[in-house]
């Protein structure tokens, strides 16, 4: 038998390696996931089915997604709608299977912003990959019925046109339309794509300070994308704000100043020990920190790893949903460092289009805070990460500057534990569902 060649491990063909990583799981979980399973699932297919029925917005008395953009539904409607001409027993199973391209398209667009904007750091790009396509909370929300995966392939998408514009100077008005079409689609698929555009139009703001000698094009490339944006999204919030009292969310659930709607345990209470030794409803409820990251690398909600119906999963599923958290821990740690110091070096080397990276994190938390805060519900049923799930891309180059510059210095030792946490990690990212195993 021949020996497995170490050298033709390339940077490249991990990378891509990861993409079809990606697509095999997320096609093997669309398939067997139940369509009327996922995050609010009932809501979201009420909504596809209504626009592809009705030919029409919904209103409040349609659906409870009534205030959601609506091209995703449109899309998922249309699918769903094909499915039932086409006989299936599940025609909602269609619009699921639009989440394959989308998760391999994440990845592709995440390998190419990385090697836009670290050339000389081939191995960024790989570690960036992996971490998007091993993320139980990106194979989970990818299996679902649901518009975030959308969401995320278009912020990748915007990040990547917006760093092409400021890396390679590229300011023609192809570039500066592209940039404002996926921008303005963005903003048509789901409210949280908000966070994307404003750290865009943010990354312009300081190019155009840091740049004097771009400033004229720049100015030039920033309207013509505001404009397209404009153009393609403004129909949608121009429509919500004539008809509803809040362009953006449903209407306030408490009638309460914003900082009196979340006690103080809610924001800084880590959950100990329940994190690692009850990691799932209703332990930690109301718990900003632990319960998304618990629903970020486990499954909080029941929703995938164990049926929320079962009450209290079995002592077999508690011990992989604890070990799902305690594997989070090193790469949650490598991309919160990576985030910091990518945060304060974009600032102070004066580099826009890493402030594309640094700044869409900050921008997620802040507007996942603000939603959270605004809409609190006793079961803690508003704290889904998915909700921030269009920063993930951004979370994912963090990780892989971290990562590569830890490699740098001890480089068989990340290596070798970075290869480790990927084979552990990939059992969690299957559903096991379908063959009985949860």
């Amino acid at each position: 038998m021949r020996r497995l060649d170490a050298s033709r491990l390339t940077p490249r063909r991990v990378a891509f390696g990861f993409g079809l990583v990606a697509g095999l799981v997320i096609l093997w979980n669309t398939v067997t996931y139940p369509s009327g399973a996922g995050y609010d699932a009932a809501s979201h297919q009420q909504y596809a089915d209504f626009v592809a029925n009705h030919l029409r917005l919904p209103r409040e008395s349609d659906t409870a997604e009534y205030y959601s953009p609506p091209l995703y539904y449109g899309i998922a409607g249309g699918l769903t709608r094909l499915g039932r001409g086409l006989g299936l027993g599940e025609p909602a199973k269609l619009a699921q299977l639009w989440n394959v391209p989308m998760a391999v398209g994440t990845v592709a667009l995440v390998i190419a912003l990385a090697r836009l904007l670290a050339p000389r750091r081939p191995w960024l790009a790989a570690a960036a990959a992996g971490y998007v396509a091993l993320s139980p909370v990106f194979t989970r929300s990818f299996s679902m019925f649901n518009p975030e995966p959308t969401d995320l392939f278009v912020s990748a998408l915007c990040l990547y046109l917006a760093a092409r514009i400021l890396v390679a100077r590229r300011f023609g008005a192809g570039a500066a339309v592209a940039l404002g079409a996926a921008l303005g689609a963005g903003e048509l698929v789901r409210q949280f794509a908000l966070w994307t555009l404003a750290v865009v139009a943010l990354a312009f703001v300081a190019a155009l300070a840091w740049r004097p000698a771009d400033r004229r094009p720049l100015l030039r490339s920033a309207l013509v994308a505001l404009a397209a944006c404009v153009v393609v999204a403004g129909p949608w919030y121009g429509y919500r704000t004539v008809n509803y009292p809040n362009a953006i969310f449903d209407r306030p659930t408490v009638d309460k100043p914003l900082w009196e709607r979340r006690p103080v345990r809610f924001y800084v209470d880590p959950g100990l020990p329940d994190l690692f030794s009850r990691p799932y409803r209703p332990h930690m409820a109301n718990l900003a920190i632990p319960e998304t990251y618990t629903d970020m690398w486990g499954d909080w909600y029941g929703a995938f790893a164990w049926r929320r119906s079962e009450v209290t999963p079995s002592p077999a599923t508690r011990s992989w949903l604890v070990a799902q958290n305690a594997i989070g821990l090193v790469p949650s740690f490598l991309a919160v460092v990576g985030w910091l110091v990518l945060l304060v070096r974009s600032l102070r080397r004066r580099e826009p289009p890493w402030l594309l990276v640094s700044l869409l994190p900050l921008a997620g938390i802040a507007g996942y805070l603000y939603f959270t805060v605004s809409y609190p519900v006793p079961d803690g049923d508003v704290l889904k990460p998915t909700y921030m799930l269009s920063t993930l891309g951004a979370w994912a180059l963090c990780f892989g500057w971290a990562a590569d510059r830890a490699a740098s210095r001890v480089p068989r030792l990340v290596a070798f534990g970075l290869g480790a946490l990927a084979l552990l990690d990939l059992p969690f990212t299957i559903y096991r569902g379908s063959v009985g195993l949860f």
